[in-house]
């Protein structure tokens, strides 16, 4: 650990909070809660917080960045915890590996962190697993205050999707989250679908949860299409290009974009898809045996170049699977609203999500392939009603999902 930051102790603290932030993903990892971590710690130090985290190195994906063991980033202490190069989540083996890694590891750094200095609060998210017990039991153990952030809510998110977790580990799991759901002063949750699933199923008093949206990662503003990287990508000006970016992981209907995109074969329209996931490898094999050659995959993109190509799309595409729609909700539609897009969701019409873009007239909800390959074809004889609906997501997003605007409610819940 570097000492530069414990060498002045709590000397002339004043009325500054000190909040003790872990989670195993943080910027520079490309992990979205990672990012959102980034934010909301650096948004807070302007309202007068000084602001610790325990991470872990960079690790989401094989081709992590290295990072120091201990910078100040954008004004926030960043402790690193080492994995011991393990990076990437494409095998549950490597994955579990980091978890374990990354729990014990945040339980010793965290303690001398506590012991050194006097926090006000502990705030933990959900990444790995279990994190949430760490913080649980030190807000315990130093009698300080615990807030609570779970993005996903587990393990009901993987039991639905058909992962097979032992029942004794489901049971535990239970008992843990029962524990840490106690102990948390304050949970928050991304949407009232969420906030309904912890006070139904898992008897969280309502007054204990809060609701905070996400907001656009990157925040962009509304821009004319760049021709050059349409140019890059193979798209003519008179195709439609449709966006999805992001994970394509086990949340993800994603065959009902490709049997679209395969009943849509030679129309002027193209599928990109840009990210990672446990689905991806599967999703371009399928396209390679069945000749799809509308849709195209590439990785992570930097940001600038995701940019481009956001801006030169002409609406964005975002899925979350049947049964899952108040358990965990898809980030990248602030995003994709900030820039001005329209959106095409793909899921129950009763999902949050779904819901944001119906009562705002931001875009169209499918559920089948079959309607999806419909609306793209009425979208084809009628692309002013894009721009129409791009608009008003615009719109929304200013309203409602600032990056601004939301971290000021955590300042306020924090405070």
């Amino acid at each position: 650990m570097d000492r530069r930051a414990g060498e002045k102790g709590d000397k002339g603290r004043g009325t500054v909070r000190r909040l003790l932030v872990i989670n195993q993903y943080y910027a520079p990892d490309v992990a979205s809660t990672g990012q959102y971590a980034a934010d909301i710690c650096s948004g807070l130090t302007s309202y007068g917080f000084e602001v610790h985290v325990v991470t872990g190195e960079p690790s989401y994906s094989i081709n992590s960045p290295d990072a120091p063991d201990f910078e100040i980033l954008n004004g926030v202490n960043v402790y690193r915890v080492p994995l011991g190069n393990v990076k990437g989540r494409e095998d549950n083996k490597t994955r579990f590996k980091g978890y374990v890694r990354f729990l014990r590891g945040a339980w010793r750094l965290a303690r001398k962190l506590l012991r050194l200095r006097k926090f006000d609060i502990i705030l933990t998210f959900h990444n790995p697993p279990f994190v949430g017990l760490l913080g649980a039991l030190l807000a315990k153990k130093y009698k300080i205050r615990f807030v609570y952030i779970p993005y996903d809510i587990h393990p009901d998110v993987l039991v639905a999707t058909g992962w097979r977790i032992p029942k004794l580990f489901v049971w535990v799991w239970g008992v843990v989250n029962r524990m840490v759901f106690k102990v948390a002063e304050k949970v928050v949750v991304l949407s009232e679908g969420m906030k309904n699933t912890l006070v139904h199923g898992k008897k969280v008093p309502a007054e204990k949860i809060e609701i905070i949206p996400l907001w656009g990662k990157p925040e962009l503003d509304a821009t004319s299409s760049d021709n050059l990287i349409r140019e890059e990508l193979k798209v003519k000006d008179s195709e439609l290009l449709l966006l999805y970016a992001g994970n394509m992981g086990i949340l993800h209907p994603l065959d009902i974009i490709i049997e679209a995109a395969k009943r849509l074969q030679g129309k002027s329209v193209k599928f990109l898809f840009i990210g990672d996931g446990a689905k991806r490898r599967y999703l371009m094999e399928r396209v390679k045996n069945e000749n799809i050659k509308q849709v195209s995959f590439l990785p992570f993109q930097p940001v600038g170049k995701f940019i481009q190509i956001l801006v030169s799309s002409d609406a964005c595409l975002v899925t979350i699977g049947k049964g899952l729609e108040n358990l965990a909700l898809p980030s990248r539609i602030f995003t994709f609203m900030s820039a001005g897009k329209p959106i095409i969701t793909i899921m129950n019409p009763e999902a949050d999500v779904a819901k944001i873009i119906r009562e705002n007239n931001c875009g169209w909800n499918v559920q089948t392939s079959d309607e999806l390959a419909e609306l793209i074809l009425d979208l084809l004889k009628d692309p002013i009603e894009l721009k129409q609906k791009g608009k008003q997501a615009r719109k929304t997003y200013l309203n409602q999902f600032r990056r601004d605007k939301l971290i000021k409610q955590y300042a306020q819940l924090l405070k």
